[in-house]
Order: structure tokens, then C-alpha cells, then sequence
């Protein structure tokens, strides 16, 4: 049996194993003819206590975030991919990568890059993808390794 994906998210987060998620995220969304939702989370949880009511700082980290994306999406339509999105939302990247957004998105899949955290950090702040495989309702691709392609 094969599965065919339709809505493909991928967790962008400006790291290295991101964008190895988003390579590999065009590849798969190429072969199902699926449409790639390219998400970005802005943590709100980090920025309260240094900008509780500066909006200067999230107007800049949205436009940061906005950049960076909107480079992703010209990669992948010079790549021939033709549905492709922007998300960009505040608050808790776990709970919105895992449930909310593939929820509302109605995503099939989901693709992070591995995490770059030793098990000691793990322990302490914790890894988003194994977060998101715990809670996540929908397939999940941790990308791990630029060489193995999909």
C-alpha cells in the first residue's frame, strides 16, 4: 500500500538539520504532487521577560522569520514546486508544531530536522521533534542525514 501525502509540513527553525527537513521536504512534496507548508515558530515563552511590551522586537523577529522563508519558497518553485505557503505563528513551537497547526493546516505529514542537543540538554530544555513525535496526530520525518534522500 502506498501512502500519498497532500499537505506537507516542514518545521523551519534557521538550523542546518532544518534545512536538510526542507530539502527533503520539496523531494517528497515533488513526488506526491502535495503542497508544502513551510512553518516557522516564534517563541513568546523566551521573549516575556526581555520584551513584555515591546512589539519592536516581535515585528523584527516576524520579518526575520518572513525572510528567511520566503527564501525557502523560491528555492523550492525554481525546484518546479507550485503549492507552497508561508506560516508564521507566536507561541509555543511544541504544542504548535505537534497539534495546533498540522490540526488547523490539516497536514498528513510533518518533517523537523533532527536535533543538535546532547542528552544532558535534552534532560533540561527538552528536543522539539521528540516532543512533536510524543503529540503529533500525523506521520512524522525527523531528517537526520543530507546523504540518505527520499
Amino acid at each position: 500500500m502506498s501512502q500519498k501525502y497532500e499537505r506537507i509540513m516542514v518545521a523551519i527553525d534557521g538550523s542546518y538539520e532544518s534545512e536538510l527537513a526542507f530539502e527533503k521536504g520539496v523531494n517528497v512534496a515533488l513526488r506526491n504532487d502535495a503542497e508544502l507548508l513551510l512553518t516557522h515558530v516564534i517563541d513568546t515563552r523566551a521573549l516575556q521577560s526581555v520584551a513584555t511590551f515591546d512589539t519592536y522586537i516581535y515585528e523584527k523577529l516576524e520579518k526575520e522569520a518572513k525572510d528567511v522563508l520566503t527564501d525557502y519558497e523560491n528555492q523550492a518553485r525554481k525546484q518546479g514546486l507550485e503549492k507552497v505557503r508561508q506560516i508564521i505563528e507566536f507561541g509555543n513551537p511544541k504544542s504548535l508544531l505537534a497539534r495546533d497547526i498540522p490540526d488547523k493546516e490539516e497536514v498528513d505529514l510533518i518533517m523537523v530536522g533532527a536535533t543538535g542537543l546532547n542528552t544532558f540538554e535534552r534532560l533540561l530544555i527538552g528536543s522539539s521533534s521528540e516532543y512533536i513525535m510524543r503529540h503529533a496526530k500525523v506521520d512524522l520525518l525527523v531528517v537526520r542525514d543530507k546523504s540518505k534522500t527520499l
